[in-house]
């Protein structure tokens, strides 16, 4: 019977960690394919911003009006872009760097992406935890969101885009937010939870679908919370 009550768990933290890998693993198969090139028009302009970003700096980036763009009135880069994907490719490129680990910028947004489509399918087997506690469920979660096509078609590698990153913002967001209401000892996830939805803002303009989900939540929220919500 001990035996059998190891087994379970083993096997399930085995599939979770299967499928953590297989998120990344599959959206890998555009490197194994073409090597590592970034694909699409949106990428592309938004490598070349995160490049400009990582040789002239924020101030600069923010009064970036770019002529070579939107012919012939050219683009205001800074204020019509969402910058969370240019400082997050910034941030891991400049941390790589930090522990003597350099890579190319183009690598780094090349394999953003696939990074990311791992981050989602973690979170959201955390957040199936949070509203279920149920473990199987949590799994199962977990591997369902890592081959998830809707998904996984907005974070191949390469495919350097908002949505890449910006789907792990939402769903970290609601698993914060969600955490936060466990009990009056869970405020600290509430302040993580603001966090995560600023990085969300600045990552993609969905962000007023985690806005208006979480007041529907509240609107149908009992005013006295159970210990699970």
């Amino acid at each position: 019977m001990s035996a059998q009550r190891l087994l379970i768990p083993t096997l399930r933290a085995l599939l979770i960690a299967f499928a953590l890998f297989e998120a990344v693993d599959i959206r890998l198969y555009a490197v194994r394919t073409y090597g590592r090139v970034i694909h699409e028009f949106d990428p592309w302009f938004n490598f070349r911003a995160a490049e400009y970003m990582v040789a002239h700096g924020w101030g600069a980036f923010q009064a970036w009006y770019d002529h070579e763009v939107w012919y012939p009135l050219g683009r205001h880069v800074g204020s019509t872009t969402y910058p969370g994907l240019q400082l997050t490719a910034w941030g891991v490129h400049s941390a790589l760097a930090a522990v003597g680990r350099p890579a190319s910028l183009n690598d780094v947004c090349v394999f953003l992406p696939a990074g990311f489509g791992a981050l989602a399918a973690g979170f959201t087997g955390l957040l199936a935890w949070e509203v279920t506690r149920k473990p199987n469920a949590a799994a199962l979660a977990t591997a369902i969101m890592a081959i998830h096509p809707g998904h996984l078609m907005r974070s191949i590698a390469g495919g350097f885009d908002n949505e890449s990153i910006a789907v792990a913002a939402m769903v970290s967001t609601f698993y914060l937010w969600v955490r936060a209401l466990r009990s009056d000892a869970s405020w600290p996830a509430a302040l993580l939870c603001g966090v995560s939805y600023s990085y969300m803002v600045a990552a993609w303009g969905g962000y007023v679908f985690v806005l208006n989900m979480i007041g529907i939540h509240v609107r149908d929220t009992p005013r006295t919370l159970p210990r699970h919500c």
